[in-house]
């Protein structure tokens, strides 16, 4: 199997059932948006089969380089797209998703050579080394992800909501998601979010006790996950308690997201520079 013609076939359809679907999105062309998702759905479909077929032909695994992991992360995306369209069908998924595949894809393409060490604990745990690791990985990036859904809804909500008072729009003329839909969903993709990023910490913890390793040290590997837990813990503890304003949660949910690329980009160095 030609992987390079595949790959391009996948870039060529989402891309394209992207572009219509982003067009019928703002221009409320319905034939153009039928197309985008039939064009979407094969995309993701080959997208699937480039890639098992990588990890079978080119053993672009997530925890040997940094091709397999990118594409591991296009997969949560892949997964990540239809759990929200399921729950809250709009859309605007569908104008999101795709580009944040495409960036994920074309990364790993880019980053073939460039290896990152896991060995340590596959080492020590060789049986149950990797579904540990992937769980951890998995929970964790799938948080992360959650967490920018809800930083890129709430910079559409600002928006949106500064158009609404300044009347350059109105509601009724609005081709885009109400602000409450915004809010719903925003107070939604971080509470689950949450729960996977703490799950994925729980895990990683016990990778610590299963390899006997030291005892935690606070140092910037470890303190800007714990940072981020905090932060989304503190959004969700004020917003259940006393309430936030639309405003403030959009802003908050802004600024986490800062946190997170920090931590993802700072354990990313950490895995290539070891």
């Amino acid at each position: 199997m030609n992987l390079s013609y595949l790959f391009w076939l996948v870039v060529f359809l989402i891309f394209s059932g992207w572009l219509l679907s982003a067009v019928a999105f703002y221009k409320l062309k319905e034939r153009w948006h039928a197309l985008g998702e039939r064009l979407l759905f094969s995309g993701l479909a080959a997208q699937l089969l480039y890639i098992v077929a990588a990890y079978i032909e080119l053993d672009l695994t997530p925890f040997k380089n940094l091709a397999g992991l990118f594409l591991f992360g296009s997969l949560l995306v892949l997964l990540l797209y239809f759990l929200l369209d399921f729950f809250f069908a709009n859309p605007i998924f569908e104008v999101i998703f795709p580009p944040l595949t495409l960036f994920f894809m074309l990364l790993s393409m880019l980053l073939t050579s460039q290896w990152i060490q896991a060995e340590t604990f596959l080492e020590e745990i060789p049986v149950f080394g990797h579904f540990i690791l992937s769980i951890h990985a998995g929970l964790t990036m799938l948080g992360y992800l959650l967490f920018g859904v809800a930083s890129m809804t709430s910079i559409y909500f600002l928006v949106a909501e500064r158009q609404i008072k300044a009347k350059t729009i109105h509601l009724i003329d609005s081709k885009g998601p109400s602000l409450g839909f915004l809010d719903r969903l925003n107070h939604g993709v971080i509470a689950t979010g949450f729960v996977f990023i703490t799950v994925g910490l729980l895990v990683g913890i016990t990778m610590k006790v299963l390899t006997h390793a030291a005892p935690p040290e606070l140092n910037l590997r470890q303190g800007l996950p714990l940072l981020t837990w905090l932060v989304y813990a503190g959004f969700l503890l004020d917003r259940s308690i006393q309430g936030l304003s639309l405003k403030t949660a959009a802003l908050w949910a802004i600024g986490g997201f800062f946190v997170v690329m920090a931590s993802f980009a700072y354990e990313i160095h950490l895995l290539v520079n070891r």
